[in-house]
This record gives C-alpha cells, structure tokens and sequence, in this order.
C-alpha cells in the first residue's frame, strides 16, 4: 500500500488491547507513512547547511524539506553577505541606491527641517516640503483651546 503523506493526511483507527485485532496490514500502513514522511523531511533536518551554496530563485518543488530549507539558508546569506551594507550609524536608515532591489546604502535621513529656533511653532506642510509656521494667536491662548478639545 502507498502511503497518503505528502498528499494527504493518513487518519488511524484507535485500537484497544485484547479487544482489537492488529494486523500486519496495520503495521505496515504505519511503516509506509513513516517512511514517506522521513523521505520528505530528509535527513539530519536539524543541520544546518553551513551557508554553502547558491540561492535557487527558479525551483518550486524540493526533493526534501532539507533541500529547502538549505536554499532559505543561502538566500539568507546571499542577503547577509552581498546584499546589506555593513556599517551604518545610529539615526541613519537603508536607502535604495539603484533601480535594481537589492542595491541599498546607510544614510542619513531627518524628515523634519532644522527645529532650532522654531520654539513655539508648528508643523506644517504644503504638500512636498514641510516647514515651521507660527501659531496664530486669537483671544484664548493655544493651551486652552487644546484642552477644550477642540
């Protein structure tokens, strides 16, 4: 008998001693599922690859979850080793450097024009560069109106 794994998931009848009969068919249905899921897994599943290898972006079936597992492990290091830049200061943030996707570079990046001597002001916007502008002081002041949830 062929075993259902990968295909399907093989369901077994519960069997209770001195009350069922087991037979070998039983047996051997369990050893066909067992053997179909260790051909799948592949073995030593829990060692790694060593990062050796090339990345395969074409394949879509895997002979064993090892195998494919050993390809995440070499995209993994292609990005690791190639793709990132190392370096990199704090407040700085990767930016793409070329129309390719994978071509990034540290950079520093302020969203916010120069804060000094803007004490006071707000922030706004006229929809391409951001800019201070003074807050416009009617009878109440800025406090209150905030607090009054308006």
């Amino acid at each position: 008998m062929t075993a259902q794994y990968p295909s399907a998931v093989k369901s077994f009848t519960t069997k209770v001693d001195f009350t069922d009969t087991v037979l070998a068919e039983h047996v051997n249905t369990l050893q066909d599922e067992v053997r179909s899921l260790e051909s799948n897994l592949g073995t030593y599943i829990s060692t790694g690859s060593g990062w050796v290898g090339s990345f395969d972006q074409i394949t879509t079936n895997w002979d064993s979850l090892k195998d494919r597992l050993a390809n995440i492990e070499y995209g993994l290091n292609l990005v690791y080793t190639e793709r990132l830049p190392s370096g990199g200061s704090t407040g700085q943030v990767l930016v793409k450097s070329t129309n390719d996707n994978y071509d990034v570079e540290w950079a520093t990046f302020d969203g916010l024009p120069s804060q000094s001597g803007n004490d006071g002001k707000y922030l706004t916007t006229d929809g391409s560069s951001a800019s201070w502008a003074t807050v416009a002081q009617g009878g109440e002041s800025i406090s209150s109106f905030l607090l009054a949830g308006c």
